[in-house]
């Protein structure tokens, strides 16, 4: 019994879905098709036929109109066309007989070709609106304005940033375009601190205390340095995080500046203890705790 509902089951998850075909007959093979695409059919073929009507103009539909059919039901639409035998000698443009009828089917399949291709350059403009371009398309246009797409952002995303980068170049190389971008990159809200830098480095023709400030770093001028600081701990923070979000600051900061990244931490370091012992004699003091602190990730470029 409980075989058959299983089969049962899985059967009715496979049915298509009725639709009722619509009238497209009298509309261009273009429009026609937008209508059966918004009644859930999917791409409807096209056949030429000889008719008095405007080119393009759909004179006949296989199913006819009002029938209830699967989803999946193939949509033929018979659309007004000239024949290019007009273009042949006159002995050629005579299709009463089956030998001409042939000629006339074989010129058909050369010319579907010719108009599809036709069609691709008519609307080539179409492929530089993000709302219209394919989505293969889409990391090419973004080449175009120095955006970057990330291969995990869905494609109404990918687009609205199509549309909406152009005007960021307004504003690029400030604070606040570079924290609205790491927002958007990373999904958190960055605080960037300008003409500032990490506290208590070693900074070379400065200072230094050996055991409390280790980082060797080139003599810096505050004035072209700032420090970004994400609300995140560093143990949240994947490598391909890191390398994208370093990639955003490296593409929208002036070039003549530099940067430190700083991650949130995690626990505080509050127990004094030995930071160098020799054997079981220690030298000198600083802090200590029984499991490393959460460093942040810092990285200068």
């Amino acid at each position: 019994m409980s075989d058959l509902a299983g089969k049962g089951t899985r059967s009715l998850g496979k049915r298509p879905r009725k639709l009722v075909v619509p009238d497209v007959q009298g509309l261009l093979l273009r429009d026609a098709r937008i209508v059966l695409d918004q009644a859930g059919f999917a791409e409807a073929t096209a056949r030429y036929v000889i008719a008095y009507e405007p080119e393009n103009t759909v004179v006949g539909q296989q199913p006819i109109r009002g029938l209830l059919v699967d989803s999946s039901t193939p949509i033929e639409l018979q659309v007004s066309k000239q024949s290019w035998l007009r273009f042949l000698p006159q002995i050629y443009q005579v299709t009463a007989d089956e030998e001409n009828a042939f000629l006339q089917n074989l010129l058909w399949v050369f010319h579907q070709i010719h108009d599809s291709v036709r069609d691709k350059v008519d609307d080539i403009h179409l492929l530089f609106r993000p709302s219209d371009a394919p989505d293969a398309f889409l990391p090419w246009l973004s080449s175009w304005i120095a955006l970057q797409l990330e291969d995990d952002w869905p494609d109404d995303k990918k687009r609205r940033w199509l549309r909406s980068a152009p005007a960021l170049y307004q504003i690029r190389g400030t604070r606040k375009a570079l924290e609205l971008l790491l927002e958007i990159y990373v999904g958190v809200k960055p605080r960037i601190t300008e003409n500032e830098w990490p506290a208590g480095a070693f900074r070379v023709e400065v200072s230094s205390t050996i055991g409390e400030s280790s980082t060797i770093l080139p003599p810096m001028n505050l004035k072209h340095c700032f420090v970004v600081e994400l609300p995140l701990a560093a143990s949240e923070v994947s490598d391909a995080l890191i390398v994208r979000i370093h990639r955003v600051i490296q593409a929208e900061k002036p070039a003549h500046t530099n940067y430190f990244l700083r991650f949130e931490s995690t626990q505080a370091i509050d127990d004094w203890g030995p930071f160098m012992t020799i054997g079981d004699a220690a030298v000198g003091g600083g802090q200590a705790s029984e499991e490393p602190p959460a460093t942040a990730r810092s990285g200068k470029r």
